[in-house]
């Protein structure tokens, strides 16, 4: 049996950017949970018979926020969904928390990643199920 050792965390959260922000807010008693209706009015969140979400704070990564130009190069944000930016984001914050660096190929192959993301694309389903609800509606005019 291997043995596997944790030699360093990532997180985005709710509750920020880091592991040390999250844990910190956590246990002094912060939530996550916002209004999603005032933060993007124009967003249709209203159609929603839920307007209350866990959102990563936006912002600059040096007060604990998402900044996607923080992690990635430029035009990586329309081609990745943003759980994918964030799955990279906390991949190098792990590496940089463990000083791991792997250099060589026989390292990099030595390196491994547990990644764990709650839902996925959540922008992907909304957009898909608003999509989808309009075609029905429409449908159902046509005939």
């Amino acid at each position: 049996m291997r043995r596997v050792v944790v030699t360093g965390l990532g997180a985005i959260t709710p509750l920020g950017v880091g592991v040390r922000r999250t844990w910190t807010r956590l246990l002094a008693g912060d939530c996550g949970i916002v209004s999603v209706t005032d933060r993007e009015p124009s967003a249709r969140w209203n159609e929603l018979p839920s307007t209350v979400a866990g959102i990563v704070p936006e912002g600059s990564k040096s007060d604990g926020k998402w900044q996607t130009c923080d992690w990635l190069e430029r035009g990586d944000e329309r081609r990745l969904a943003k759980f994918s930016q964030f799955a990279i984001a906390a991949t190098e914050m792990a590496l940089d928390d463990a000083g791991w660096r792997p250099r060589s190929q026989v390292d990099r192959e030595a390196t491994g990643v547990c990644l764990g993301s709650g839902i996925g694309n959540l922008q992907g389903l909304f957009d898909t199920s608003i999509a989808y609800d309009k075609n029905v509606l429409l449908s159902r005019s046509i005939s």
